[in-house]
């Protein structure tokens, strides 16, 4: 997984000379300079004994962008896939004016559903770059024209004088000649011409998955590497009074106690890491069996009054009485009048409680920090953002950093933050030698940016026709759900109102998959069944019409898309059919459908389910279509979209991180419960929509979202109860 420097590469390759090239709009062979990172920004290398490496930029923590990133490049290059092989790309960072790292030719971070996007272009056209070059080096050395070769196999291909020449055969003759020394003017492939893109395709490290090869960022160990663990404050803010350490120092294998300060020390300001007390040992087990004899007094008074029970009633209260100190809203037409003239109105309150995590891996890191230089080995979200933690603790300037980013066992918007690489750093440059931290179950629940919790007091008007007239959402959360509050029906209707009110509590929140959607479309589409209902229209029919108001609308909510409705109708009509929407259900089964968009990706679902008793229920199937642009691995996205329907069911039947005064008490997975395996849906059937799109759209997170009021949508459907707060197994 580690990447060689620029000198150490060209060093390694003595005797075999090396094709490089970078990645970029434009991208180039590179030169035999080093940049300020001294990494090889490559995207591609090909040496003259075979060798070919795929460079990957952007992070996998399960979303498939190694596999889709190989695939892409394969495709342009009629390249075996099974002949190369596949790393993660070094960082390409350049120093910025701040002194921390700037994003290079491409962003290296996986997040917001952009990771296909952003790798297809510069992917695409690096690759179809190396191509015209091998062409160009074959048909200079049979002095034949460029436009009678092919390519196959890694191979170029003379069909007319009925000769071929592998890849490795032309490394040398590449490197030379004018084309490889100016902009790339080569075109990828058109859509008609794809091979392998739009084809199923395993994932590239399924067989080291399965067998256990030490492929994620928990797996690694390094030379002379220390181990530690950190009993960290448990209040959600505070600090460290006292603690054992002459008692910790004396246990078997202990180095080091080092008392971990907050960051920063402002309890007013939000958490980068909490108060703690870290030990160092010779095993991870020495050092976990010392940190859990810590006897420490911790002052957690600053949280006290944020128990789960009062955070939510303070939410509440500003939905109805507006007690906040930070609110801001976007209106249109004149919503009073819409409900004051309203043949009905419906109202309903929602509510939901945190969501942990709870990562399959937990976090953890290596850190090598000397004097003038420092490196790490881990599993995160971003290769910028790793390494600018290392520079933002000890302040040594980009040229001297060096990130191993792995592949992650999951990250859903946790492993994009800094605290668990700053927290390696401190430890190793007090050990003054590689220290790996390991974080336990309850560190990573205790210590989590959770999803924010959230209130919302919605109003529908209805006119004699049963037709929506007007919309007022009124949010209160402690993070900026502002979602819910922008989005349609917002803009589909003339006369609306959205409010939204951020609530102070000592929360430290954070991304969490879809997020600001994953609780908004739910909110949206569980209240647009109601209203649906309280029409006495069948919800698909009132979506339908919904839909047809407008042909387009530019969101007001990141990244801003224009949401096509015709694709809306299209998706609904097609998810309705294959699940057989509205079928004569057995007693105490129902359906229950909804759309949402999510970041540049849309996805509809209907969800069966059948009661189980009065306070409980069973999914028999869901089906599923998504738009995710052109689909470069169906496989993948249907892998994506089943993981995003299961993500979504454990959240809505059980996502509930619980504080009692301040302090997580549901730290593992005995109290914070996850989903069995024998509560998944028997069946899910996905359908990938095809619009004809030559570019790829978001499929991440996307499916997750419109999960969730599907399946409260069909609860209502199969006992007529209304699931209006979070979770479902505390609310039937």
């Amino acid at each position: 997984m580690n990447e060689l420097s620029r000198r150490g590469f060209l060093k390694s390759s003595a005797g075999a000379a090396a094709l490089v090239i970078s990645i970029s709009v434009n991208p180039t062979v590179l030169a035999a300079d080093v940049d300020n990172s001294g990494n090889v920004s490559s995207c591609l290398r090909f040496t003259e004994d075979g060798e070919i490496f795929i460079c990957v930029p952007i992070p996998d923590m399960g979303q498939g962008t190694i596999t889709a990133a190989a695939q892409i490049i394969a495709d342009e290059l009629d390249l075996d896939l099974a002949s190369a092989n596949i790393e993660m790309m070094s960082m390409q960072g350049h120093a910025g004016s701040d002194g921390r790292i700037e994003e290079g030719p491409m962003p290296q971070g996986a997040g917001g559903s952009l990771s296909i996007m952003t790798m297809w272009g510069p992917l695409r056209q690096a690759a179809a770059y190396a191509h015209d070059l091998f062409i160009y080096a074959a048909a200079a050395k049979w002095e034949v024209p460029e436009s009678r070769l092919t390519t196959a196999n890694g191979m170029v291909i003379d069909k007319k004088g009925k000769r071929e020449i592998a890849y490795k055969d032309l490394v040398a003759l590449t490197r030379g000649g004018d084309r490889a020394n100016v902009p790339s003017q080569a075109k990828p492939k058109a859509r008609k011409d794809y091979k392998r893109i739009g084809k199923d395709q395993g994932n590239v490290h399924a067989r080291a998955i399965v067998t256990g090869e030490p492929i994620f960022g928990i797996d690694a160990e390094v030379d002379g590497m220390l181990h530690a663990a950190i009993r960290r404050c448990p209040h959600l803010n505070g600090s460290l009074v006292s603690y054992n350490r002459d008692e910790i120092l004396a246990m078997p294998g202990v180095r080091h106690v080092v008392e971990m300060k907050r960051m920063p020390e402002d309890l007013k300001r939000p958490r980068n890491i909490a108060a703690g007390v870290g030990v160092v040992a010779d095993t991870y087990w020495q050092a976990r069996k010392a940190a859990d004899a810590v006897k420490a007094v911790w002052d957690g008074s600053i949280s006290q009054n944020d128990g789960s029970e009062q955070m939510k009633e303070r939410m509440l209260d500003f939905i109805e009485n507006g007690t906040s100190a930070e609110s801001d809203r976007m209106e249109g037409g004149d919503v009073d009048a819409a409900m004051a003239n309203a043949d009905k109105v419906v109202e309903a309150t929602y509510y939901h409680p945190h969501w942990a995590h709870t990562c399959i891996e937990p976090h953890g890191c290596i850190a090598d920090v000397k004097e003038d230089k420092a490196e790490i080995w881990l599993s995160h979200q971003s290769i910028t953002e790793s390494a600018n933690a290392v520079i933002d603790i000890t302040g040594l300037p980009p040229s001297a950093v060096k990130a191993n980013v792995y592949r992650a066992g999951t990250g859903f918007g946790r492993k994009y933050s800094g605290d668990f690489v700053i927290e390696a750093c401190i430890l190793s440059r007090e050990a003054k030698a590689p220290v790996k931290v390991t974080w336990s179950r309850e560190d990573e629940i205790e210590q989590d940016y959770p999803n924010p919790s959230g209130a919302y007091r919605m109003r529908a008007a209805l006119d004699n026709d049963g037709k929506l007239t007007g919309w007022h959402v009124k949010i209160g959360a402690d993070g900026w759900l502002r979602n819910a509050a922008k989005e349609p029906p917002i803009g589909l209707i003339d006369d609306y109102r959205g409010e939204w009110g951020f609530i102070e509590n000592n929360v430290t929140r954070g991304a969490w998959r879809g997020p600001q959607h994953n609780t908004a479309a739910w909110v949206i589409h569980g209240f647009l069944n109601e209203v649906a209902h309280a029409a006495g229209k069948d919800p698909l029919d009132f979506l339908l019409e919904l839909y047809s108001r407008k042909e387009a609308q530019k969101l007001e909510t990141w990244p801003y898309p224009l949401l096509e409705y015709s694709r809306f109708r299209d998706m609904l009509k097609q998810v309705a059919k294959d699940a057989k929407y509205g079928r004569k259900m057995p007693k105490g089964w129902g359906q229950g459908i909804a759309i949402y968009h999510t970041f540049s990706g849309t996805c509809a679902h209907v969800v069966d389910v059948e009661m189980v008793g009065e306070s409980d229920y069973r999914v028999h199937k869901v089906t599923s279509v998504i738009d995710c642009g052109l689909a470069v691995n169906p496989l993948g996205i249907r892998a994506q979209v089943e993981g995003g329907i299961n993500d979504g069911l454990c959240a809505a039947k059980y996502g509930d991180l619980h504080f009692e005064a301040g302090v997580p008490v549901t730290n593992n997975f005995d109290t914070y419960r996850k989903m069995r395996i024998n509560e998944a849906p028997a069946k899910i059937n996905v359908r990938i929509m095809d619009f004809g799109d030559e570019d790829p759209r978001g499929t991440g997170e996307v499916a997750l979202p419109p999960l969730i009021p599907a399946l409260t949508n069909a609860i209502f459907a199969a006992s007529g109860k209304r699931i209006r707060t979070l979770p479902i197994s505390k609310n039937l």
